[in-house]
């Protein structure tokens, strides 16, 4: 059923969008995924949605113990439309539940820090689903994740600052990851039915009253099969 929807929704938009958003899916991937633990600064956030498209992550996880987030559009400049937002309501186990949901689903969680003394970036091993998990601007990961996670990584830096902004540091992370699955035999791109399933939800989101095109639809079905 959802392909002849998908099919019928496609009806409505023009043939370079079909073929860009084929495109896209093709390139989508949830073997990486990233996580926000309790970020403050809303617009870097939203910069790491933005990234987080640009690269072909197709989740993003977002904690909130302390502070509330809510998408920048300026920032995000419509990345929010195609990525799957996961956001934890705002309370003290909101990392834990985020925790425990990526290890139902496989995740290796990996968290972020500026310290040298654990591995790099260009070391680490990415076999495994993984989740890369991003601290605070000011605090980086809080104790619970530090303990939690099953390995620290850092990005190498050769200055006297002693951390990226944590935009910068997304950005840095997964352009060396996601180029490392795409020279590997890692199976990281999308199964047919998760991209099935982002294409109907896409086409509801970008054909205009996609809701009553689906409703007209299901009932000419339905009085086609009764007659």
């Amino acid at each position: 059923m959802s392909k002849e929807i998908i099919d019928m929704l496609a009806t409505y938009v023009t043939p370079n969008k079909l073929a860009l958003i084929d495109k896209v899916l093709s390139e989508r991937t949830r073997h990486l995924t990233v996580v926000l633990e309790d970020i403050y600064h809303a617009q870097n956030a939203s910069a790491v949605m933005r990234t987080c498209d640009c690269f072909g992550i197709q989740d993003l996880y977002i904690t909130q113990r302390l502070h509330d987030y809510e998408v920048n559009p300026n920032v995000v400049r419509g990345a929010s439309k195609w990525i799957t937002l996961h956001k934890y309501e705002r309370e003290s186990m909101s990392t834990e539940k985020c925790f425990k949901d990526l290890r139902k689903k496989n995740y290796r969680i990996v968290g972020t820090t500026p310290s040298s003394e654990v591995a790099s970036i260009h070391e680490l091993d990415l076999t495994q689903k993984t989740a890369i998990v991003f601290g605070t601007e000011l605090g980086g990961l809080t104790k619970y994740a530090r303990e939690q996670v099953d390995e620290l990584v850092h990005v190498p830096m050769y200055g006297f600052t002693e951390s990226f902004n944590i935009s910068v540091s997304a950005a840095l992370i997964l352009q060396e990851f996601v180029k490392r699955l795409k020279f590997s035999d890692i199976v990281w791109q999308l199964t047919e039915k998760e991209q099935e399933e982002l294409k109907l939800e896409w086409f509801s989101r970008i054909v205009k009253r996609s809701d009553l095109h689906i409703k007209n639809y299901l009932k000419e079905r339905s009085e086609k099969l009764e007659g």
